[in-house]
């Protein structure tokens, strides 16, 4: 199964201490943003949704240190720091977490790239609906949501054709769909509430160590994201000085040799430059 995308619904068993270089990573990303003395008057508050899936849980190593974290999911994790819920459905309760917050990071949903509509609703639509309004009420200012390959997944059978993001979508399942239309949503809650929604067109993610040994077939070998330049790429969104900018969407992939998937924007919008290649084995 594709792992591009680190909702809750799948959990992951990984230990949340699993991956300590990618805290280095991490301050390596945003240590360019601010002198050593003004961090601290500087540092975010990040909510992440999903927090207990993979990449929540990746995220939660690196940015330990660097941000103060808000995590919601719908499990526990037995850290004593995750607030329960159910996104889909709104509740006051869960919303007053978004107050004085600065980030959200949305993760959280069904990554099952063969769910049905009926699957999908819930998790993928009402959830990111619901937390796209409670963002924009409690006056977040920045919205990255954790979008898929798959919005572009069509683009598969078009031989070499580069893939860009201003491409028009073309989703390859009902999954791809659901995260194009919480992409467009996100743009109009955006524009409307002040806010920058940042999309992130994941690539091929593992869950636990995500090594390129273990990448199933040469497509999956081109769209592959390591966890160091995960947390690259996510640092980036969260610290990227947009300007005047509500609405971003990047393609978001390591540097792997021979992929089609355009990372201009990534590198203009975000800075990002990813530094692994599924090409050599680690």
């Amino acid at each position: 199964m594709n792992g591009d995308d680190p909702e809750a619904i799948q959990e992951s068993t990984t230990p949340i201490r699993k991956f300590p270089d990618l805290t280095v990573i991490a301050a390596e990303e945003i240590e360019d943003e601010f002198e050593d003395d003004e961090f601290e008057d500087a540092k975010r508050s990040v909510l992440i949704t999903g927090a207990c899936g993979d990449i929540g849980r990746k995220l939660r190593v690196a940015w330990a240190d660097l941000y103060d974290l808000v995590l919601i999911d719908r499990n526990d994790d037995d850290t004593g720091e995750i607030y329960v819920a159910d996104l889909s459905i709104y509740d006051e309760e869960w919303a007053s977490y978004f107050e004085e917050v600065d980030t959200v990071v949305h993760l959280a949903g069904d990554s099952n790239e063969f769910a049905a509509w009926h699957e999908l609703e819930g998790p993928n639509l009402d959830a990111t609906a619901n937390v796209l309004n409670a963002a924009a009420l409690a006056g977040v200012e920045r919205f990255v949501f954790a979008s898929s390959n798959h919005v572009m997944g069509g683009y598969r059978e078009y031989d070499d054709m580069p893939i860009t993001v201003d491409l028009p979508p073309r989703p390859d399942n009902a999954y791809g769909a659901s995260k194009w239309m919480g992409e467009r949503l996100g743009k109009s809650i955006a524009r409307a509430f002040d806010m920058t929604f940042v999309a992130l067109r994941l690539g091929w993610v593992q869950i636990g160590r995500n090594s390129p040994a273990t990448l199933p077939d040469p497509w999956a070998r081109s769209l592959w994201l390591s966890n160091k330049d995960l947390v690259r790429l996510f640092g980036r969104a969260v610290e990227a000085d947009f300007d005047a900018l509500s609405y971003v969407v990047v393609n978001g992939l390591s540097n792997n040799r021979g992929t089609r998937w355009d990372l201009t924007a990534a590198e203009e919008l975000l800075g990002f430059i990813p530094e692994d290649d599924s090409s050599i084995e680690d």
